[in-house]
């Protein structure tokens, strides 16, 4: 004698009823998007593409300066995988400030090849690293954060290899920049000559 418990329909319903459930607690809060979420909102995230050496090799000194000059920030690197991930990172606005080749960083912003399916990004400079690099954030970023970013590598320039900037005397972006200053960035420079 069977009973409905061991009856093979109940079974199937009692085991789509769990799955059903197990399913919503995994989606729910333990997603990793939420733990990411979390993550990128307690940290000062400096974006590099990994393609690209150089802006490795920058992202990884500002941070150890953020590190050390603005501790609450967290500061870490990130690497995209490539450029194209690094621009569509920052235009669904997942990460907020980075460091660009002069010229993507302008492809980026005006909303040229090969960044034109992500539109025009909303992207304002902070610091030019050298002759073909920038550092870069989104408009949103708030003009007092800004300005503490731009404070901070300033007063740590000398601490950055002077290869790596190509000897630049600072971090101040030459009068032919194309992709506009952010209003903090601009207030330092403002102030400081």
């Amino acid at each position: 004698m069977t009973t409905a418990v061991d009856h093979p329909m109940h079974r199937r319903a009692g085991l789509r009823l769990l799955c059903a459930g197990a399913a919503v607690w995994l989606l729910s809060g333990h997603s990793p998007y939420r733990q990411w979420d979390v993550y990128r909102k307690a940290r000062l995230v400096l974006l590099a593409s990994a393609t690209d050496e150089t802006s490795v090799r920058l992202a990884q000194a500002l941070a150890v300066i953020y590190a050390q000059r603005l501790p609450q920030s967290r500061a870490t690197l990130a690497r995209a995988r490539d450029t194209n991930d690094l621009v569509r990172l920052i235009a669904s606005k997942q990460l907020e400030v980075c460091l660009l080749h002069e010229a993507e960083a302008h492809a980026a912003f005006s909303g040229a090849e090969p960044f034109a399916d992500n539109g025009r990004v909303a992207l304002r400079t902070l610091a030019a690293l050298g002759e073909h690099h920038l550092f870069v954030c989104l408009e949103q970023v708030p003009k007092a954060a800004a300005y503490l970013l731009v404070e901070a590598l300033s007063e740590h320039w000398r601490d950055l290899d002077p290869a790596l900037v190509q000897r630049a005397p600072g971090p101040k972006p030459s009068p032919a920049l194309r992709v506009p200053l952010h209003p903090g960035a601009l207030e330092f420079y403002q102030e400081h000559g």
